[in-house]
């Protein structure tokens, strides 16, 4: 296959696919070094499964309309490139997408295959919870309201629930459905008109060629079969205008698959799946961590300029954003077309290595590791899952699916699953030491958690700015002009991945003017052994379920002995039993005991965490979690006040943006007591958890 040619190492061959960051199909996703696959690992002695919780991401998609537009924009780019002997693709290359508005970030049909064959596998596998009846209250199904996720929960419904049989093929006899013969209302219009033998004779053609044409459409059924005509069966007394087929009364051979309700909040307003678009401080910390991080990336993009000016044969000098964009179309033709002889071909696997490096150290800044604020926000997600365990766990009497759920799909996305696992203690990296570091330094360094924290001294968002400006002044601007070569690079835009710095229509900014916190260095090495990727952590379908097991009694219980454990949870991840990060594992294996489980979890999903980490959520919503959680929509209607008036002032501590001010009463009390008060978006923003600078990550 062309991606072979991206060359071997060691003793196998480079395959592209597999380096694509989140953006990697479910196919070729990294699986977690000796961790077993769930089809290969027993339900623990003695256990029943009693419940599912499931937590997925979308499927394959298409690149979003601005990743389109990224994309389109290498025209221009091949138009000035030579070296056609080496690539002769660059001499009749076109935009791919010459209309973004439809397709842009709309779930590709191997995405809905990705969640079909997730959900075929599962069921499979919990054959006792997906043979129950379905149930909208026994199998609740919450998507965000964006079109990739639902149509990605609707095709792995279609895969969990065995298909049903239709009722009878639909007749109707109402005369809206199955209107008079056309000859008889003929005639009878005819007859009022006093239409003399011409206009009757062309009247009855028409009619003639209309019943013709009825019974041409009658003449298969749903599965195609050739029909049974009424008139056959009752030796013609009957004709095929004067009364519906019988075969329309025949059940049909095919099934249908099972009809599935699905809840959802609005984008703006889901804190359950889309907690980074209702958290303030988060979208302040994210915008910070995207300009700094966007120097960064350029500077990784500028060291490959030289070495793809010179394969491509350009005649003029090449942008770092065009370095980026060329890895977008990399990611495009080996991800969804499994073409790497086109866009892939003009990088080497130590560079597409190093480009797949740069996307994960990105993803562990802004949703990951990199700060406490990235992964806290999803407590109310965790607790959605905690709540769910507990639940089913307290119907301990009854048969599953009866008294409780037997399970719970959520369908989101990347932005939502990482955050997840992060908070749960899972793919955490290493804390490396600097390259090239002494030992005083060592010891001095600080971790990417902890980064930021030069900007405690932070009160206003001006105190912000005048910092950022003094940091600037003392780091030298032509440092990483002099790594590239000395050339004059077009200036960057600034933004995040789905509104990013590259990206037609941002105001330029240089790279240099914010860069990263004093003592930052990237969490772990670009080394491919890291456990820390995005094809393993996040590709697309990338999904975390919790099974909840009961442990049988009497003969059924088998070495599950009376002192065992009465429930037990398992974790898996992309479909292997991960260990629960904590749990001492007093159940089978890796299993942990639901008790435990629920004390490991207890500190990381209070039902307060949104409140304290970005604002204050409305009395009716705290008062609803008191009373049961979130269920359904997650109470993301209540919430938060989307008319609370923001307040000024602004401090920063390690892991994201803290609120302090003189105001005495509401959540959060007062000055100096270091509780959370509401702030709301800023300039560009559009009210509580609207977009701040006018740019916050689309969900990918």
């Amino acid at each position: 296959m062309a991606l072979a040619a991206m060359l071997s190492r060691g003793a196998g061959v480079f395959d592209v696919r597999r380096h694509l960051g989140t953006k990697t199909r479910y196919a070729y996703r990294l699986a977690v070094p000796g961790a077993p696959s769930i089809y290969k690992q027993p339900d623990p002695e003695g256990y029943e499964p009693v419940h599912l919780w499931l937590m997925a991401r979308h499927g394959t998609r298409w690149p979003t309309s601005d990743r389109m537009l990224q994309i389109n924009s290498l025209e221009s780019l091949f138009q000035d490139s030579r070296n056609t002997a080496d690539h002769p693709w660059l001499s009749n290359w076109t935009a791919p997408f010459p209309d973004v508005g439809f397709l842009g970030g709309e779930l590709h049909p191997i995405g809905a295959d990705e969640l079909w064959g997730l959900a075929y596998r599962l069921r499979k596998r919990f054959p006792s919870l997906a043979g129950l009846e379905y149930l909208p209250k026994r199998f609740p199904v919450v998507s965000t309201q964006v079109a990739r996720t639902a149509a990605s929960a609707s095709a792995f419904t279609a895969g969990f629930f065995p298909e049903v049989g239709s009722a009878a093929d639909p007749a109707d006899d109402s005369p809206s459905v199955n209107p008079a013969a056309p000859s008889l209302a003929a005639r009878g219009a005819g007859a009022a008109a006093g239409g003399g033998p011409g206009v009757r004779a062309a009247e009855e053609k028409v009619v003639v060629e209309v019943e013709e044409e009825r019974v041409a459409v009658m003449d298969v059924d749903a599965a195609g079969r050739p029909r049974l005509r009424a008139a056959d069966a009752a030796g013609g007394l009957l004709s095929a205008a004067d009364e519906l087929d019988a075969s329309l009364r025949e059940v049909p051979a095919v099934k249908r698959p099972q009809a599935v309700a699905m809840s959802m909040a609005p984008k703006a307003a889901d804190p359950l799946l889309r907690f980074f678009d209702v958290c303030p401080a988060y979208a302040q910390h994210d915008e910070y961590t995207e300009k700094w991080m966007g120097g960064w990336m350029q500077g990784n993009w500028s060291a490959l300029v030289p070495a793809l000016e010179k394969r491509l044969g350009l005649s003029r000098d090449m942008d770092p954003c065009e370095v980026e964009a060329l890895w977008q179309l990399c990611l495009l033709e080996a991800g969804l077309e499994g073409v790497g002889n086109r866009a892939c071909s003009l990088f080497t696997p130590q560079e597409a290595m190093q480009l797949e490096w740069v996307d994960d150290i990105h993803l562990l800044e802004t949703q990951s590791w990199g700060a406490d604020i990235n992964y806290r926000i999803a407590a109310p997600l965790l607790r959605d899952a905690a709540l769910s365990l507990k639940g089913a766990a307290a119907a301990a009497s009854s048969a599953p699916g009866t008294a409780a759920p037997a399970g719970r799909l959520l369908f989101a996305h990347c932005e939502t699953l990482v955050p997840l696992a992060t908070l749960m203690g899972l793919f955490r990296p290493p804390a490396p030491q600097p390259p090239d570091a002494s030992a005083a330094a060592i010891n001095a360094a600080v971790s990417a958690a902890a980064a930021q924290r030069h900007l405690l001294q932070v009160d206003t968002l001006e105190d912000l700015s005048m910092l950022v400006n003094d940091l600037h002044r003392l780091n030298d601007q032509d440092a990483r002009k002099a790594a590239t070569g000395g050339k004059a690079r077009a200036k960057g835009r600034l933004g995040s991945e789905d509104s990013h710095s590259c990206y037609p229509g941002r105001a330029p900014v240089d790279p240099d003017a914010v860069p990263p916190p004093e003592g930052w260095y990237p969490m772990f090495p670009n080394d491919d052994s890291r456990l820390f990727k995005g094809s393993r952590l996040a590709p697309y379908a990338a999904n975390m379920a919790l099974v909840l097991y009961r442990r049988r009694e009497g003969r059924a219980a088998g070495a599950a002995a009376s002192g065992s454990p009465q429930h037990l949870v398992r974790l898996l991840y992309n479909e292997q039993v991960l260990p629960v990060p904590g749990c001492g594992a007093a159940g089978s294996g890796s299993d942990c005991d639901l008790d435990e489980f629920l004390e490991l979890m207890e500190g990381k999903m209070d039902a307060d965490a949104l409140d304290r980490l970005c604002g204050p959520a409305a009395t009716a919503a705290r008062a609803a979690a008191a009373t049961g959680g979130l269920r359904g929509d997650g109470g993301a209607s209540l919430m938060f006040d989307r008319k609370g008036v923001p307040s000024k002032s602004l401090r920063h501590r390690p892991g994201g943006f803290v609120r302090g001010g003189g105001g005495s009463t509401g959540v959060g009390g007062s000055g100096g007591d270091g509780k959370v008060v509401v702030e709301g978006a800023a300039e560009a923003g559009s009210g509580v958890g609207g977009k701040v600078g006018g740019d916050v990550a689309a969900a990918s």
